[in-house]
C-alpha cells in the first residue's frame, strides 16, 4: 500500500475469519459473507505510540490496518462493521481483489471508501494518533488537508452524493415524460437542483 511505516510498525498475521463472526452475534446470512466472500484477513501494521512516537489520546488509542482480501469484487460494509465493532481500535482497511484495490475507513458510524484503483498517496500525518486518524479519514473521501470540521464535510459529501442521485433520476423521468407541460416543470425542478449543487460544491 501507499503507506510507508518503519518495520516496528509491521504485523503481517493473518486473523481466522471464524474471530470475528463467532465473536459477534450476527445472522447466518452475515456469517456467510465472510464465508463466501472474503479470502483472508491480514493484520498489516499497528500505529501507536510506542512504535511511531505519535500521542495517543482518550479517543484513539491506536491505528490498525488491516487488508481484507476477497474472493470477489464486493461492498465488504458489513464485513467492516462487524470487525469495527470487535476491535477497539481505529482500522484502515485495504480491500484487494487480485490486482483491484481500494481503501476503506470508518468515521462515527459511517464508512468511507475510495473509488477503485484510486491512486490515493497515504501519508501519517499529526501531532497525535486523533489528528493522524482524522487525516486518514480526509485523504480517503478528498476532502481538502486545511478542512478542520470533517464531520461538516462528510455530511457535505453524502448530500453531494443524493444530489446527483435525484439529478440522474430527474434526468431519466424528464426523457420518458411524453407531456409537454409536465416536462417543463421537471426541467425547471432540474435546473434547480443543478444551481443547488453547484452552490454546493462551492462552498
Amino acid at each position: 500500500m501507499s503507506l510507508e511505516l518503519p518495520k516496528n510498525c509491521e504485523v503481517n498475521r493473518i486473523i481466522p475469519k471464524k474471530t470475528f463472526y463467532e465473536r459477534v452475534n450476527i445472522s447466518t446470512s452475515l456469517k456467510q459473507e465472510f464465508i463466501d466472500k472474503l479470502e483472508k484477513i491480514v493484520w498489516k501494521y499497528k500505529i501507536s505510540q510506542d512504535n511511531l512516537n505519535i500521542y495517543k489520546t482518550d479517543e484513539v488509542e491506536e491505528i490498525e490496518i488491516f487488508e481484507l482480501v476477497l474472493k470477489e469484487k464486493y461492498d465488504v460494509k458489513n464485513i467492516i462493521n462487524v470487525i469495527t465493532i470487535s476491535i477497539p481500535y481505529q482500522i484502515l482497511f485495504k480491500i484487494t481483489f487480485k490486482n483491484d484495490y481500494r481503501y476503506a475507513i470508518k468515521y462515527e458510524n459511517d464508512i468511507i471508501n475510495s473509488k477503485w484503483n484510486e491512486n490515493i498517496e497515504l501519508s501519517i500525518n499529526g501531532l497525535d494518533l486523533k489528528v493522524v486518524y482524522e487525516n486518514l479519514v480526509k485523504q480517503i473521501a478528498g476532502i481538502d488537508n486545511n478542512s478542520i470540521d470533517v464531520k461538516k464535510e462528510l455530511e457535505k459529501i453524502k448530500e453531494i452524493e443524493l444530489l446527483e442521485k435525484e439529478l440522474n433520476r430527474l434526468k431519466i423521468n424528464i426523457q420518458k415524460e411524453k407531456q409537454f407541460n409536465r416536462k417543463v416543470e421537471l426541467n425547471k425542478k432540474l435546473k434547480e437542483l443543478e444551481n443547488e449543487l453547484e452552490a454546493l460544491k462551492g462552498e
